[in-house]
């Protein structure tokens, strides 16, 4: 007769004990399971921080590019900046800084006027401050015995107007400003001839001394 073994419960102890070798085998595979995935997340990550390194850009991507050569710069004429008088092309309307060749300056005086080398055309010439200069309306008239802008202007007199002065802080310096001014037809004769210059004064305009160049400039006194 055989004699099994029981605990003091009277239950067998080797079925126990089996269950306990299975389960303690179980027990150690999850543990292996385990530390294979923390492996491998390791190594996922190391990878990871792998490809971001490689993804980073060059230094010399981030850097950006230098401008163009010339970009920014403004051209000359623009932004109230005015020519020089003696490079202007002589039509109406144009002005430039200083005086036109041929034309002689008088510091003494405000305005002067003499006819320009092109036929039907004055120079205008205000002396002032070169941040706020002075400038002629881009066309004379000549009177016809009424008034016009509270200037006289009687048969055969040609009236010159002038724009509104700058705003704005002016420097006190005293340059010339030269301005290009159409006269209608009749009034460029050859002979002399009175010019109203606005509500400054009036002075006798002589004749160009020879066809193609500048008269000589009648100055308001001062």
């Amino acid at each position: 007769m055989k004699i099994r073994q029981t605990d003091r419960s009277g239950a067998a102890v080797r079925p126990l004990a089996r269950a306990g070798v299975v389960a303690l085998g179980l027990g150690m595979t999850a543990a292996l399971a385990l530390s294979g995935c923390a492996q491998s997340d390791v190594g996922g990550s190391e990878a990871g921080d792998s490809n971001v390194a490689s993804q980073t850009p060059e230094e010399s991507d981030l850097t950006s590019p230098s401008p163009t050569d010339g970009a920014g710069e403004e051209d000359a004429g623009q932004d109230g900046e005015l020519p020089q008088a003696a490079d202007m092309e002589v039509a109406a309307g144009n002005s430039g800084r200083g005086l036109p060749p041929g034309l002689e300056g008088n510091t003494d005086s405000p305005v002067g006027v003499a006819w320009a080398p092109v036929e039907g055309l004055l120079y205008v010439v205000t002396n002032g401050s070169s941040s706020c200069p002075l400038f002629a309306e881009p066309e004379a008239t000549i009177g016809s015995g009424g008034k016009s802008a509270k200037v006289d202007a009687p048969d055969g007199v040609l009236t010159v107007q002038f724009m509104p002065p700058s705003d704005g802080i002016c420097t006190m310096d005293f340059v010339p400003t030269t301005t290009v001014v159409e006269v209608p037809a009749e009034a460029d004769t050859g002979e002399a001839v009175p010019v109203v210059l606005g509500d400054k004064g009036d002075v006798e305009l002589l004749p160009r001394p020879a066809e193609g160049e500048p008269g000589p400039v009648a100055w308001l006194d001062s």
